[in-house]
C-alpha cells in the first residue's frame, strides 16, 4: 500500500496526496518561483520524476558507447537550478551542476603516502577534473583506489586506468608517476623481446632445488577497444571473457585443458584453487574501492590446461581480474627459460587466434602492452622465483642489495605477507623501458649471486653485504 500521512482512518497513501495536491497547483495560475517552492515541500510527482529522469538518462548515455543510465532523482528549483544532485550512470554521468575543483579536491591524511597522493596537486586536479574519456572514465574514477582508506592503506601506486585513453588525456598526472615509478621519460620508447633464444644463459638456476623452488612468469594483456576492468560495463567484461574462452578452446598439444567460469563453481573449488594459487582471490576492499569487483562474480574464471583438478596446471590464464588477461606458466624448480618458452607459445597462439577474429592486445610504441595499473605498463610481466635464503635474509641490507639489483621482494605467500619465513618471492622490479628478455635475464643473473652469497653463508664465510652492494 504504501507510506500513509496523517492519522486516523481514511487517510490515503503518500503518493495520491501528492497527486492530489500536484492536481490543484496545476489548476492555480501562479508564477513559477511558486509553483518550484511547492514542489520542492510536497515532493515531485511522478511525471515529473519520470521527465528529469528521461532527461539526465538521455545526457548521461550519450557520453559513452553502450553505457545504460540509471534512473536518476533530481528536484528543481526556480530557473532550473538543482537544488539537489541527480546521477546518470557512474561513469557517463553528466551532473546538473559541479561542486569548484577546491570544494571537490580529495582528502588525505597521514597514511596517504602514494604516488598519486604526491602528483594529484590541486592544480593538476583542477586541470582534470571536467574531463571524461570516451568511456566516461573520470579524474575521480582514476584515483578512487587511492582515496579511500579504511582497514588496510592504499596501495603504492593509488590509481587505475579505466582505458587506453586515459593515459592521454589524463597524462598531466600519469606522465610524472609514470616518470617517476619506471624512471621513463615521455619521449622513450618501449622495447618488446619476446623471443626465448635471445636469452645469454638458459641453464637451470638450481638443478637439485634446494634453493630455487618454483619459478613462475606472467605477463598482463589487455585487449584493443575495449575498456579495462575499472571502466568495463557488463556487456564488455562479457565481451573479453567470451575472447578468452574462444582463444583458450584452440590451443593444442601441452597448452590444452579447460575453461572454469566462477560462476559455476563451488565455494569449495573456488577455496582450494585459491590456496594452490591457480586462481585469483575474491575482491577485497582494495579491489572493491578500484571498481574491479562489480557484479562479481559475473564473466570472471580460469583457464588450466590440464582436465582434472588434482593435477596441477602449468599454463594458465586468468580472465577480468585486474586486467582483461593474465597469462602466467609455473611449475617447480628453477628452469626459468623453460618457464618463458611455454609463457611466450601460449601468449602468441592466444594472440593469434583473437587476430582472426578481428581484436588484438593493446600495445603502444611508448608504452609498450598497456593495461590498468600503470606498475604494469611496458612488458606487463613479472618474473619471480620462490628462493630459499635463510641465512642471507638475516643480514642487514638484504633488501637493498636486491633492489639495488633490480629485484623486487616479497613474501613467498605474495604482495600482502610481511612473513619473514626465509623463502622469498624475488621477481623482476622493472617492467617499463627494458626488454622481456633483459628483465629474465636480470632475474637469472641476480638469483644465481644470491644463491652464491646464501652458500658462502652455509659454509661458514663471513660476508659484508655493504661490501656487496658496492659491487652490483
Amino acid at each position: 500500500m504504501g507510506f500513509m500521512v496523517g492519522k486516523g482512518k481514511g487517510t490515503m497513501p503518500w503518493v495520491d496526496q501528492i497527486n492530489l495536491r500536484m492536481h490543484s497547483i496545476r489548476r492555480m495560475v501562479a508564477p513559477v518561483g511558486v509553483v518550484a517552492s511547492v514542489a520542492v515541500l510536497v515532493g515531485l510527482d511522478s511525471y515529473s520524476r519520470r521527465a528529469e529522469g528521461s532527461k539526465i538518462s538521455a545526457k548521461s548515455s550519450s557520453q559513452g558507447e553502450g553505457i545504460q543510465a540509471l534512473t536518476a532523482l533530481s528536484v528543481v528549483g526556480v530557473g532550473g537550478v538543482a537544488l539537489c544532485e541527480g546521477w546518470g550512470s557512474r561513469k557517463s554521468t553528466k551532473r546538473i551542476f559541479k561542486y569548484s575543483a577546491d570544494d571537490d579536491y580529495p582528502y588525505f591524511s597521514k597514511w596517504h603516502r602514494t604516488l598519486m597522493r604526491k602528483h594529484l596537486t590541486p592544480k593538476v586536479y583542477k586541470q582534470l577534473q571536467p574531463l571524461r574519456t570516451s568511456n566516461g572514465f573520470t579524474i575521480n574514477d582514476v584515483i578512487a583506489c587511492g582515496t579511500t582508506c579504511g582497514y588496510s592503506v592504499p596501495r603504492g601506486m593509488g590509481c587505475m586506468a579505466g582505458d587506453y585513453e586515459s593515459y592521454s588525456l589524463f597524462a598531466p598526472f600519469f606522465s610524472p608517476i609514470i616518470k617517476e615509478y619506471h624512471d621513463f621519460s615521455p619521449t622513450s620508447r618501449h622495447t618488446t623481446d619476446l623471443n626465448p633464444s635471445h636469452l645469454k644463459s638458459v641453464k637451470d638456476l638450481d638443478p637439485n632445488s634446494e634453493y630455487v623452488l618454483s619459478t613462475r612468469i606472467r605477463v598482463a594483456r589487455s585487449i584493443r577497444g575495449l575498456p579495462f576492468p575499472a571502466a568495463s560495463s557488463r556487456a564488455a567484461r562479457r565481451k573479453v571473457e567470451s575472447l578468452a574462452r574462444s582463444c583458450t578452446e584452440t590451443l593444442k598439444g601441452d597448452l590444452q585443458g579447460m575453461y572454469m567460469p566462477l560462476n559455476d563453481m563451488d565455494n569449495d573449488v573456488n577455496d582450494d584453487l585459491i590456496q594452490r594459487h591457480i586462481c585469483f582471490d575474491n575482491p577485497d576492499e582494495w579491489s572493491i574501492t578500484a571498481r574491479l569487483g562489480q557484479d562479481w562474480p559475473d564473466a570472471r574464471g580460469v583457464y588450466i590446461n590440464c582436465q582434472d583438478l588434482d593435477e596441477t596446471p602449468d599454463f594458465v590464464v586468468w580472465v577480468n581480474e585486474e586486467d582483461h588477461l593474465r597469462i602466467m606458466c609455473l611449475r617447480k624448480g628453477g628452469d626459468i627459460f623453460a618457464v618463458f618458452e611455454k609463457l611466450v607459445r601460449g601468449v602468441n597462439a592466444m594472440e593469434k587466434q583473437m587476430k582472426e577474429q578481428g581484436y588484438q592486445f593493446l600495445h603502444d610504441e611508448h608504452l609498450g602492452y598497456v593495461v590498468g595499473c600503470p606498475t604494469n605498463l611496458g612488458t606487463g610481466m613479472r618474473a619471480s622465483m620462490h628462493v630459499k635464503l635463510i641465512k642471507l635474509a638475516k643480514l642487514p641490507g638484504f633488501i637493498d642489495l636486491c633492489n639495488r639489483m633490480g629485484l623486487d621482494v616479497r613474501g613467498k605467500h605474495g604482495e600482502k605477507d610481511t612473513r619473514q619465513s626465509g623463502i622469498f618471492d624475488i621477481s623482476n622490479r622493472h617492467r617499463l623501458g627494458f626488454s622481456e628478455v633483459e628483465l629474465i635475464q636480470l632475474m637469472i643473473d641476480g638469483v644465481s649471486y644470491l644463491i652464491e652469497l646464501e652458500k658462502k653463508l652455509e659454509a661458514g664465510e663471513e660476508i659484508d653485504l655493504e661490501k656487496e652492494f658496492n659491487k652490483v
